[in-house]
């Protein structure tokens, strides 16, 4: 004698065919909202890949001598308030990252790096306005830029074999 727990064969074929429609079903339609959801909803074409990411801060230096020019101007002025003195924060801290973009070695990047380091954990110490030495640290930061933008290859070495 057979005991069917699942009710008949022709149960089960039949549940099994209605699951299969429900799954490409249900397939079908996550797909097409992936497709139609995930497009663009602006006209205008990216600029870049990450346009969308994150927004980049107005005083986001364009290259490593900017960066110098940003900070000198802030320098500057004759009253640090709160917000220049983060824009000095954040300038100082980008440095390292600006000056790895470019073609400088890692020989001339490294003194940079340290510099930005050394002079971040001051500037963490305190919160407002600079004080003589941390004004004389940004300044030697950079005329060690000054000094580093000199010596960017204007072109990348070459990665081409030559035979012997």
């Amino acid at each position: 004698m057979d005991v069917l727990l699942c009710g008949s064969r022709r149960d089960f074929r039949k549940n099994g065919k209605s699951s299969t429609s429900k799954l490409l079903t249900s397939s079908a339609t996550m797909l097409l909202g992936i497709v139609i959801g995930c497009g663009s909803q602006d006209s205008a074409p990216k600029t870049s890949l990450f346009a969308d990411d994150h927004t980049v801060a107005e005083h986001w230096p364009e290259d490593l001598p900017d960066a110098a020019a940003k900070l000198r101007e802030r320098l500057a002025l004759s009253e640090i308030n709160k917000l220049t003195r983060k824009e000095i924060d954040d300038l100082v801290g980008w440095t390292a990252e600006i000056a790895a973009d470019t073609n400088l070695s890692e020989a001339d990047w490294l003194p940079l790096h340290h510099a930005t380091q050394s002079l971040m954990t001051k500037l963490r110490a305190t919160e407002d306005g600079l004080n003589r030495d941390e004004a004389s640290q940004i300044e030697a930061l950079c005329q060690l830029i000054d000094d580093a933008v000199r010596r960017i290859p204007e072109h990348p070495p070459s990665l081409k074999v030559t035979s012997p």
